[in-house]
Parts: structure tokens; sequence; C-alpha cells
């Protein structure tokens, strides 16, 4: 019913009285709740040790409260809610009631404790060594017995329930901005605590442990990070096995693989110590490495025992950060479209889901990524900034695709890798790599000999330059497009190469797809493009006919083609090109996801760890350990 009320309120009102409205509609709902309901909270007697605060009156106590809350001015929603909430306890404290309801606290503070190894939320997070040296203090008897003990019971108070609404929307929405954590490479849209939800916290935070239990994400990779943070946290104080740097085959003896047993053990991987290298051993080694994204071999390499010595710090980091990922509530999810494409950029992979179903897996080249080691300007307030070729991650829908796609170049690629091309061997380039040439002013195609390169600043260009459609495109036979700022879209490549490559961040921004003709084929079928339809998307994409109905196609093409180019200019007709893109809509748009998750749930349940390429984890372990308050 409140989000009805707010949701009309926000139609019919200007957005500076929204929060007013805001606050007079929860009011009305507080009333409701608790005149009617008029739970009882069960109230401890005040403890024996705070006996010693003489000065302590609890009518004086809650008048001082109402003159704090009626004072304060934060128009923040958590804010006004919560001191809302307050005056709807007629300004009684809760955490503080009699000085200090010792056994809430406690279970508080033991809540927040474990956020750690139940969802990698550190203890900074909360603020909670300021929170227990608090309490301490007060139990101690170190806050002076005077005028003093009101403000610092209150400042108590209010940060008690603050921490336990933090956990409680950390939970349930993520505990970090997105935003922050990939600057301006992030655009999927997220939801964020409403005044429903902040209500109904408050209301019920005489039983907060339930509240927080009912916030954690149910998705079951959520529930298996989980349980492998559980597993790596249970091993903090052990000492980690530390493998020597040797060499060994398959069959091979070495006194170190006793080591490099007891190191997979601790990472999860069963094994019995040998000092063989042996098809158990190496099946165990097998298993790590794909857990790491290494191939598989039958023996032991140098990137293996860099990887094995890692520190358990290092896999807890890392899940602490996906787990975070996870609680992010987009807008838009995967679990809601039955059929998607996802790209998960650290693995390098497209995977064409149905029906919760893996039916197709491609690798994929993503943005190219940069070592902020090496540019102290990409670190500020202790955040790395996004690198300007990283793919942007988004959700989107491919509604388009171009068969023989021509390449619009960029102008950043114009002029950063083109010009000097240009300057050196204007007509070569322009031959080897199938361009033509537009005036930027006009439009007009320009004849390449009548640029005189040299003369041209290279900051301020006056031409565009295109690639032509064919297999030498850089862009291949393929283009998926989609809606979205920063221009890019999934393709085909003329580069097949770079498939071969483990570490394959290397384009501008755009993701190119290994096979993209079977995703092409996939997006015909679900779209239900029929036979002969299909077929000629295929001639159109360089295929020979295979039916009657085909053969007739090509004959209609090349008559249209005659027709296309009669009509051209004498001048146009020198830049005729005989293969032109094709866009093909579709009549059922496939939903999209370019995503980040380093740590993840593969196919066979095990947990997969990845390389962070575009540095992000890092952010959203530093932004966990310093909260913006």
């Amino acid at each position: 019913m409140l989000k009805n009320i707010l949701s009309h309120l926000r139609n019919q009102i200007p957005a500076a009285m929204v929060v007013l409205c805001c606050i007079l509609a929860v009011s009305l709902a507080f009333l409701v709740l608790f005149g009617g309901c008029q739970r009882k909270e069960h109230v401890q007697p005040q403890p024996h040790w705070f006996k010693h605060y003489t000065h302590y009156n609890e009518k004086d106590y809650i008048e001082y409260i109402e003159s704090q809350i009626d004072n304060e001015n934060d128009s923040s929603l958590t804010n006004a809610l919560t001191r809302e909430f307050y005056r709807m306890r007629n300004h009684h404290p809760f955490w503080t009631q009699k000085g200090l309801q010792e056994t809430l606290t406690d279970t508080l503070l033991s809540n927040l404790e474990n956020a750690y190894p139940l969802h990698g939320i550190p203890a900074e997070y909360f603020g909670l060594d300021s929170l227990r040296h608090s309490i301490s203090q007060l139990v101690e008897h170190q806050v002076p017995n005077d005028n003093s003990l009101y403000p610092y019971l209150y400042h108590l108070e209010r940060q008690l329930t603050k921490q336990y609404l933090r956990y409680a929307c950390a939970l349930q929405y993520g505990a970090v901005a997105p935003k922050v954590v990939h600057g301006n490479k992030w655009y999927y849209a997220t939801l964020s605590p409403d005044s429903a939800f902040i209500q109904n916290a408050l209301e019920n935070m005489y039983r907060f442990s339930k509240i927080i239990s009912e916030s954690v994400p149910a998705s079951s990779e959520y529930q298996s990070l989980q349980k492998e943070l559980k597993r790596l946290h249970a091993l903090s104080d052990s000492v980690e096995t530390v493998v020597p740097d040797f060499r060994v085959r398959k069959d091979g003896h070495s006194a170190h693989l006793q080591k490099l047993c007891g190191r997979l053990n601790q990472l999860g991987i069963s094994v019995n110590g040998s000092n063989i290298l042996n098809d158990t051993v190496l099946q165990a080694l097998n298993a790590f490495r794909r857990m790491n994204g290494i191939p598989e071999c039958d023996s032991l390499d140098a990137e293996t025992i860099e990887k094995l010595n890692r520190p358990l710090q290092y896999y807890k980091d890392a899940v602490a950060a996906n787990l975070e990922r996870l609680r992010w509530q987009k807008k838009h999810r995967k679990s809601d479209d039955t059929l998607h494409i996802a790209v998960n950029i650290p693995d390098y992979t497209l995977c064409v889901v149905q029906k919760d179903s893996v039916v197709m897996r491609n690798r994929i080249c993503c943005g190219k990524t940069q070592n902020p080691e090496k540019v102290p300007a990409r670190h500020k307030n202790g955040i790395i900034t996004p690198f300007k070729a990283e793919t942007p991650l988004m959700y989107s829908q491919i509604r388009t695709l171009v068969l023989n796609p021509e390449w619009n170049i960029p102008y950043d690629i114009i002029k950063n890798e083109y010009y000097h091309k240009l300057v050196r061997s204007n007509t070569a380039v322009v031959n080897r790599e199938h361009l033509y040439i537009r005036d930027s002013r006009t439009g007009k195609y320009v004849v390449p000999d009548s640029i005189n390169w040299s003369k041209v600043s290279q900051g301020n260009i006056p031409y565009r330059l295109h690639q032509t459609s064919g297999r030498y495109n850089a862009l291949g036979l393929y283009k998926f497009v989609f809606a979205n700022s920063e221009s890019v879209y999934l393709h085909d490549t003329n580069n097949k190469g770079a498939f071969k490559r483990r570490k394959r961040a290397l384009s501008h921004g755009c993701v190119r797809v290994q096979h993209p003709d079977s995703v092409a084929e996939w997006i015909y079928t679900v779209n239900g493009f029929d036979t002969i339809y299909t077929e000629q998307l295929h001639i159109i994409s360089g295929a020979e006919p295979t039916t009657e109905k085909g053969e007739e196609f090509v004959e209609k093409l090349h008559e249209k083609d005659s027709i296309y180019y009669e009509n051209l200019s004498d001048w146009d007709k020198q830049f005729y090109r005989k293969l032109r893109p094709t866009s093909v809509a579709l009549r059922k748009p496939i939903p999209l996801f370019i995503e980040y998750y380093t740590c993840f749930v593969g196919d066979d349940g095990t947990v997969q760890y990845r390389d962070d390429v575009y540095y992000k984890d890092g952010n959203i372990l530093y932004l966990l350990k310093n909260p913006d308050d």
C-alpha cells in the first residue's frame, strides 16, 4: 500500500517535495503499524554496571532524544525515516533503553562480525571496532557521569541503528555503488533501498536477525560462493604450504610433490600425498588448472606453481568481491530471461543461454586493458579509474544483425593509429585495407591521391575512413547491434588467430566473437525465420545456394545490384562496392548481458577464479573497507 501511495505522490508533485511526502506517508504507515499492532519488545532490566551512572534519568534521556531529532536537518531518506521511527516510539530508545540492552546489542555485534565469513563484508564497513570501543567505554564507566552521558548514549543508539540498516541494505541491494567501482563503464540500471524496505527494517528491528537473514540473496550461485568463503575462512589460522619451484613430467619423481599435494588439499582439491606425478596427482593438478583458467597438460610448469602459491587471501578477496557483485540488484536480471546472451569479460567467454542451459559457448576478445601501477593518474581517492578502451558493462537487447558490415573507423583510431600510416603511404594503406574516404564537412567521397596527409593537422582531421565489406574487414561478416551510448557491439573479426591467445583483451571496446555464424544461426531460429529466409541470409553472408529458391534469390541480387550501379553518378561509380551491408531486423530482440565476474560457479559446480583483467576487485574491496559515511 505504501508503495502505491508514494508512486502516486511522485507523479503528482514536484521532485523537491518527494522526500517530505515520503516522510508524511511513512508517518501514516508507522501510526497504523504501531497503533494497530502494538507489538511489544522484550526489554531487559537495567544492567547492574549502569547503576554507576547516577546522573541518568529515563525521562530526561527521552526528552534529550526528542530535542536532538527535532533539530536534525539531514534530509536523506534513511535518516528521515529513522527520525520518524523514533518519533513514532515517542522518542524512546531501542538499543540504549535502561542504559543498554546488552543481549540485543551483543547479538547485533555478533551478526556484524560474522558478515565477513558469511558474505565477505568486512568489520570496517560497519565501524565495528568503534562500536565495540564505545560500548566498552560505557561498560567500564569511562563515560563522564554528567550531562555528557545523554549525548554519548544517543550517539551510540543512532550508530547501532545505522549499522543494522547498513547491513540489511547491503545484503539486499549491495554494499558499494557499482557506478563508483566501474566509473563511466557501467550501464546497468540498479535498484537501491526504498522507503518501504527501510521502514519495514526499522519497524521490525526487534527481530533484526530474521530481517537480515531474509535480505540474503537466494540464488544458488551466491550460496556456492558463501560456502567457498566459509571454507577459506576456516583456513585463516593454518600455515600455508609453499610449493618450491620445480619441474616434473607425468610419472616423474620429486619429493616436492608432497608439498604440492598438501597445497592442493588446502585449496579444496582432495588428493593423497605422493612423490610421483601419477594419474591421480595429475588429475588433481589439472582440476586446479581448470579452476584457475590454466590449460591442462601432463607436466608441471611455472605458471601453475605461481598460482598455487597465491595466498589464501587472494581467493578470499576474489570471493568477497564477487559476492558483492551478486548482491547488486540489477533492474534486468538474467534469471528473468529464458533465453539470452551473456558475456563474462574476465573469462573471455560468450554464453548463449536457453531455458537455464548453456547451449553454446564462444571465446571472445574484449576491450584493451592497462596496468594502473604504471599510470598514477588513474588512482583517485583509493579507486582505479577505468581505462578508455575497456568494454563497458551493460544490459541491452540485440535488435539488428548486420551482414557484411562496413567499419566506420572511429575518429580517435583515425587520429592515433591511421594518421601516421597515411602520412607515410596514403594509397598503399587505402588499397591494402580496402578503405574509402569521405570529407566530414560535405559527406562526399574523396579520391585518396588528392589528399596530402602531411599537410593535414593530426589534431583536426577533416576526413572519415570507412573499411568496405568483406572477409578482410575488421568486423568480419557479422555485426550484432544493440543500443548503448559507447557505440560498441558484438562482431566477427578477420583476425581469427587472436582467439588462440589466453589473454584476449585486445579490442578498442567492442566484443569480438569466435563463431558469430553459429550465434547468428541461433538467433535466426529463436526469431522463427523460415528455411527460405534463412538460406537467403546465408547467401548474403557468402554461402552458396542449396535450393532452387536460393538460386533464384542470387539472380535477384545480381539484378538488383545492376540497377543500383546504373543509378550511381559517374563520380560515385568509381567508389562502387559490390558487397555492401545488409541489416536484418529481429522480430524477437535478444537480451544481452555484458558482465564482469572474476569468481563464479562453473558448469561442473566448482568455483572458478579468473584474473582481474580490468582491476575492479580492488575497487570493491577498498570501498568495503572505506565506506562513505
